[in-house]
């Protein structure tokens, strides 16, 4: 069997995460951006699009290619009303601005000379309505902290040592339950930008608003105003609530730019979930979040501060993060719950629910035009991993299904698809992938239901690569899956590799390829060497026991994956990155049946890290109502975080610990090091690697990346 390097898998072109696509008027070009990484930085690039690359494709030849190859980050296109120019952010001069492509000619033409500052790639230019201004997130009058937005986070060491010995003073005045510290170097800076209107034909720049964190940005349908999201940090210091001020500005060209306050507490997780109602006075949204009710709200902007709770499902909660209500024609108002059509009448209060048999709606695409009986979706048949697209008509109900297909389509507001609908063309962009093959682009005729364009962005071998399949178990009246890659060929039985991370339902990467969204974790590299490698579902509760729970979850996937004929029950290793590096290490200490164990960037104590001191990043958020979610402070319940924390149980442990660490990873850094040296007094086979890179090995440079992946294979290879 031919094996997979490192570089074959780098070298795969992916969707970049959550930079959305964009459809020329006319349905001749597409735009859409590819991952990456970027072995320099550029001010005004966040480590969120570093390295990705703005790519077009001609859909009537099938032709794709990056249209600013000087940069080292390019994202966010966005065709102009008229389609005849794509607008999208680039480095070419070292800094983040804004470009004008032009398919007519393939020429490129610097938009402005301010430098931008969005930080998500779904931050990206708006047009105006008329097509002669775009609105940009840019850099600040005043100097801005790049803690959390360059891909470089000091630790606080270095802090220390960039002090110039001057004192570091830090109080706990603010630090109550009921009120969380947002200090200068707080993560919310990650959003502190201006807003400012671009006059395309001369370069020149307006700024709309200053001073704010603006996070979600959406211009209202008729082109007189924008708003925007204003995020002010986490509601209390012992939650990861995220609360969100909602602002408008004025747009129209005779008016003195107003910005308005019109609802000072919204609870969402990245200021998204809101849109415009048809009137253009009033902005639905829906909240997210531990502390959120999930529930649709609605506010007139003639009347600040109103904002009135509409809907709130029975037993469900909507909690949309990154997309919102979509108004309909009619009047009613159209959103997803738990996996259903829900459509809802504020004029009569009422609510249906329309579901597709066996398959979840995971997404509705925005609606292009507004005469329209119908809504076109996204859905998933779990039960076998299938994808596809749906029409359905909200008046009647009916269904009707456009394409269907067992590969991995990511939903639009990831930057996996797009639809679009005029009067010369109507269709779905969207990239196709399974665990054997990679990403391609497709395009699908929605009233032929016919692919009728196919861009291949990948060349790759099939025959070499491991072919995957699910697993399923019951869980009281739960059915549970996971993801099973095994590699071409076999003979006899394999070793199995289980990755974990506690609270994922790791199973829905069974159609992506390798098993991951992302290049870092392309488990063909496993299969490809004799590895079969297992993603089962891990699912938590909440019960403030997460030790308990995860340790459970992991015994019933082996229950279930032992019995697989090929699978060798004598030679599981099991590896873990960051939450999943917690999770392996309780797995391990509570579990004999691992022969080889890899912690990558994993939390060992939960005391250390609840006290850790690294302003103003506390973590009592995370330990209290997070992932971890202990439900009570240390001092209120000191034995839980004991029993909790692996640390306290690393005499149990019987298996040889390779332990991975980044050392400008901020939210582990100090973890390792407590980890080996436990390890280490007790006797125990244990190895620790530091790197000089961030948390995840997403970002890390080519050559630490192939080191990490020789010394993981060596690993497993040694003891399994």
């Amino acid at each position: 069997m031919t094996l997979l390097s490192v570089n074959d898998v780098l070298n795969v072109k992916k969707p970049a995460d959550r930079v959305h696509m964009s459809m020329s008027s006319d349905g001749k070009w597409l735009a859409f951006c590819i991952d990456g990484k970027s072995e320099s930085r550029s001010f005004g690039v966040s480590l969120a699009v570093e390295g990705n690359t703005q790519w077009v494709c001609n859909l009537e030849t099938g032709e794709s290619f990056p249209i600013a190859i000087q940069a080292n980050s390019s994202w966010g296109g966005v065709w102009s009303p008229n389609g005849e120019t794509l607008a999208f952010f680039a480095d070419i001069h070292g800094e983040a601005q804004l470009w004008i492509w032009t398919p007519s000619d393939c020429s490129l033409k610097l938009g402005s000379e301010i430098v931008v500052r969005p930080f998500f790639g779904f931050e990206k230019p708006i047009w105006t309505n008329d097509g002669l201004h775009i609105i940009v997130k840019s850099l600040p009058s005043q100097e801005v902290d790049d803690n959390h937005f360059s891909s470089s986070i000091p630790s606080i060491d270095a802090v220390f040592k960039n002090c110039n010995s001057k004192p570091q003073y830090y109080t706990t005045s603010k630090n109550t339950k009921d009120e969380a510290n947002v200090s200068n170097t707080s993560w919310v800076n990650r959003y502190r930008a201006d807003i400012s209107l671009i006059n395309i034909s001369t370069g020149k720049d307006k700024t709309l608003c200053n001073g704010f964190k603006p996070a979600g940005l959406a211009i209202s349908n008729d082109g007189k105003y924008l708003a925007f999201t204003n995020c002010t940090g986490e509601e209390r210091i012992n939650t990861q609530q995220n609360i969100f001020k909602l602002w408008v500005v004025t747009l129209e060209p005779n008016i003195v730019t107003k910005v308005t306050k019109i609802e000072k507490k919204v609870r969402m997780d990245y200021g998204l979930s809101f849109s415009w109602g048809l009137d253009n006075k009033t902005i639905l949204y829906t909240t997210s979040g531990p502390l959120s009710e999930g529930g649709l709200w609605s506010v007139n902007i003639q009347y600040p501060n109103s904002a009135k709770l509409d809907f709130s499902p029975d037993g469900n909660q909507i909690r949309r993060e990154f997309d919102g209500p979509i108004p309909l024609k009619n009047g009613e108002i159209v959103m997803i719950v738990n996996g259903s059509l829900c459509v809802y009448s504020p004029s009569r209060s009422i609510e249906k629910m329309i579901t597709l048999d066996g398959r979840e709606i995971v997404a509705v695409f925005p609606i292009t035009n507004q005469s329209d009986e119908y809504v076109i979706v996204q859905t998933v048949e779990k039960c076998n991993a299938i994808y596809g697209f749906y029409c359905i008509d909200y008046e009647t109900d009916e269904s009707d299904k456009i394409f269907e297909e067992p590969n991995a389509h990511l939903p639009w507001f990831e930057g996996g698809s797009l639809y679009q609908k005029s009067r010369s063309h109507e269709c779905i962009s969207f990239f196709s992938q399974s665990a054997n093959e990679p990403p391609i682009l497709k395009t699908i005729d929605v009233k032929s239901k016919l692919i009728i364009v196919e861009s291949v962005l990948n060349e790759v071998n099939k025959n070499q690569l491991g072919i995957s399949q699910l697993i399923k178990w019951e869980k009281g009246d739960v059915t549970l899956r996971g993801a099973l890659l095994l590699p071409k060929n076999i003979k006899g039985k394999v070793p199995v590799i289980i990755r974990v991370y506690g609270g994922s339902m790791q199973s829905n990467n069974v159609r992506y390829y390798g098993l991951s969204p992302s290049s870092a974790d392309n488990h063909q590299l496993f299969a490809t060497r004799g590895y079969a490698v297992f993603l089962p579902d891990l699912p938590m509760l909440r019960s403030i026991e997460p030790a308990e729970e995860i340790s459970m979850a992991i015994e019933n996937a082996l229950n279930e994956l032992v019995k697989h004929p090929q699978i060798d029950s004598e030679r599981i290793g099991i590896i873990g990155h960051s939450f999943g590096g917690y999770s392996a290490l309780v797995a391990i200490t509570r579990s004999p049946r691992f022969k080889a164990a890899v912690i990558s960037a994993g939390i060992g104590n939960l005391i250390s890290y609840y006290t850790k001191f690294d302003p103003p990043n506390f973590n009592y958020g995370w330990v209290e109502d997070g992932q971890v979610n202990l439900g009570a402070t240390l001092w209120e319940d000191k034995e839980r975080y004991i029993r909790n924390s692996p640390i306290f149980d690393f005499h149990n442990i019987q298996v040889p610990v390779l332990i991975v660490q980044g050392t400008q990873d901020h939210i582990s850094n100090e973890e390792a090091g407590p980890i080996f040296s436990s390890l280490n007094r007790l006797g125990k086979t244990a190895e620790l690697v530091f790197y000089d890179e961030d948390h995840y090995q997403g970002s890390w440079k080519e050559e630490n990346l192939k080191d990490y992946y020789k010394r993981v294979l060596g690993w497993f290879n040694k003891y399994l």
